[in-house]
């Protein structure tokens, strides 16, 4: 997609609403994959992934500062530019930070480039440990369900749709927490047909596609190639974290690699459906380091943010 644009016949056509029904789509996917057992299954990882994920997010932040440090890139665009958060979330703590968000944008991409090359082929060629959970949940699913309850995925696409301006991912998160509320409950949801599942999957790839511009990269000059530099060692560290979260939890190696990768609640939550990962245990961490990054990130930015403005005033 990303190479097409620059094709001469090429000719792009966004279809109106079609993310959001997507993204809509796959939080209900995820959310179906949860079961009763999904939400005490977490526990026993919360402070162990809790721990490594900050340390990912402290080395990634600590190396973003030494970067602002030689080249022109201002700190706050540098510390958002590095903070291992989804692209829109991290937009949108730019845009309140008052840094270049269209630097953001260009570093996050190439993040999202780096993981969405590296990631997929790791955990299909590089992890030999099968996560069987997924496929008994996976199963558990696959009966129909009630008719009416098609009803709720249209809720959960208003609720999510309503709420987009205040809670990133909204579209993904919420019908996620939702159905997968109301699956453990007892409730049977209606299965979507799986053709829905691979045509949401279909535009959100192509929505990335269009997302990222080659020349916007070229724009960016050098400085591009700390950041590519920087992804590259911050998803490695993520690999290298996964070896100790599955020690220490026992946790599928595959899970526990898309679980740690830095590539976003989407991307990872779609990479656990094609590679025998678990989904639900995947998209619920990921969740957890989101929240983490869109809530404390900001209030540490705006806090030094702050504190600088008092140096300064000083001298």
């Amino acid at each position: 997609m990303v190479l097409s644009k620059y094709l001469p016949c090429y000719r792009a056509a966004t279809l109106p609403g079609a993310r959001d029904i997507a993204f809509t789509v796959l939080g209900v996917q995820i959310g179906l994959t949860f079961t009763a057992n999904t939400f005490s299954s977490i526990i026993p990882y919360l402070f162990p992934y809790t721990l490594l994920s900050s340390l990912m997010i402290g080395i990634s932040l600590l190396i973003g500062s030494y970067i602002s440090k030689i080249t022109s890139i201002d700190k706050i665009t540098a510390l958002v530019g590095s903070s291992p958060g989804g692209l829109s979330a991290m937009i949108a703590v730019s845009e309140s930070l008052k840094g270049n968000s269209a630097l953001v944008t260009i570093f996050h991409t190439l993040r999202l480039i780096s993981v969405l090359c590296i990631i997929p082929f790791y955990v299909v060629h590089g992890v030999t440990q099968p996560d069987t959970a997924v496929n008994t949940e996976i199963a558990s699913i696959s009966q129909e369900g009630e008719y009416w309850t098609i009803i709720l995925y249209m809720i959960c696409f208003l609720i999510g749709w309503k709420t987009r301006d205040r809670v990133p991912a909204s579209l993904v998160i919420l019908p996620m927490l939702i159905i997968g509320g109301l699956q453990p409950a007892g409730l049977s949801m209606y299965n979507l047909p799986e053709v829905v599942f691979l045509g949401a999957q279909l535009i959100i790839g192509s929505y990335l596609g269009q997302t990222i511009s080659v020349n916007d990269l070229i724009k960016a000059g050098k400085t591009c190639i700390y950041f590519l530099t920087l992804a590259t060692f911050v998803i490695t560290l993520g690999i290298l974290f996964s070896y100790i979260l599955s020690w220490w939890t026992g946790m599928a190696r595959v899970t526990a690699v898309l679980a740690l990768a830095p590539g976003g609640l989407i991307e990872m939550a779609v990479t656990a459906e094609q590679a025998n990962a678990d989904p639900a245990i995947v998209s619920s961490l990921q969740t957890i380091r989101l929240l983490t990054i869109v809530v404390i990130l900001p209030l540490l930015f705006k806090k030094f943010k702050s504190v600088r403005q008092r140096v300064a005033e000083k001298d």
